[in-house]
């Protein structure tokens, strides 16, 4: 399962195209839109209630070519705020066991601010991460 996280605030076709790249390379089976309730790294205040957030993501997966591969997730929606992606990966991971095998793809607008993310080297070494161009990065 490749996880792509993100505000998606808002979705945006690019959200739906990056998943369906990774699909049809062979990168992963299936991909989960990890919506995040709180990014650490924006103000609260600016976001769309998370709710409004899934339902966009929702219907925006429903156009996608793999509605059936691409789903949007709430599970950030009960963890603790605000979401550090470490959190994510254990809990989907305690949840999961080892019948599930997890990557991250992220921008590398993202990627450049990655040694600021909580755990970052654990997530380096314990999860494939496939890094996507951003024009300007």
């Amino acid at each position: 399962m490749m996880l792509l996280f993100g505000s998606f605030n808002p979705v945006h076709r690019g959200h739906t195209a990056l998943a369906e790249y990774a699909i049809e390379r062979g990168l992963c089976d299936a991909v989960a839109m990890i919506i995040s309730p709180q990014n650490p790294f924006k103000a609260d205040y600016l976001q769309t209630p998370e709710m409004m957030r899934y339902e966009m993501a929702e219907m925006a997966v429903k156009e996608s070519r793999y509605p059936d591969r691409i789903k949007p997730s709430v599970v950030e929606f009960v963890l603790e705020k605000p979401s550090y992606t470490i959190r994510t990966l254990d809990y989907l991971r305690e949840n999961n066991g080892d019948d599930m095998e997890f990557s991250i793809i992220t921008g590398s607008d993202i990627w450049e601010r990655f040694d600021e993310w909580k755990e970052y080297e654990r997530i380096l070494n314990e999860y494939k991460i496939y890094v996507y161009p951003r024009k300007g990065y």
